[in-house]
């Protein structure tokens, strides 16, 4: 998770999901309709991760998101939302930490609010991102445990 991002590019991506990343009844509507696979793309250059691991995070294989791209299918409903979440722990992630690889930095980390276990292990469900946002939000508020 070394890959060194532009700073413009995660400001675009923010930009361009505002409504979806801000307000959780658009993410839902916009999951529904399920997202074009160039968003896991876009995602993938944001986290800096490879196509297994964000594929894994989702619960999908490589294979799939590729099978989707040529067939011209978008992402499922619950890929759809668990991405546009990522999207907005990243985004509360580098509100926090200056930028994108910082964030990946801490992301590996253990963390005591987390029980001690890496925030990125917590990513593969809703639930585990949401603990994540809470504990970004504790951090941004000096409430550390």
């Amino acid at each position: 998770m070394s890959l060194a991002i532009s700073s413009k590019q995660p400001q675009d991506l923010f930009k361009k999901y505002v409504q979806e990343i801000s307000n959780p009844v658009v993410l839902v509507f916009t999951a529904e309709k399920g997202l074009e696979v160039n968003f896991f793309d876009q995602l993938l250059k944001l986290t800096g991760l490879n196509k297994k691991q964000l594929a894994a995070i989702i619960d999908a294989t490589p294979k799939t998101i590729d099978n989707r791209r040529l067939n011209r299918r978008p992402l499922g409903r619950i890929e759809s939302e668990q991405l546009l979440q990522i999207l907005a722990l990243y985004k509360k992630g580098v509100e926090i930490f200056g930028t994108p690889n910082s964030f990946n930095e801490w992301l590996n980390v253990p963390a005591m609010g987390l029980g001690g276990r890496t925030p990125f292990d917590l990513m593969h469900t809703p639930g585990g991102i949401n603990l994540i946002m809470e504990e970004l939000i504790r951090i941004e508020f000096g409430a550390l445990a």
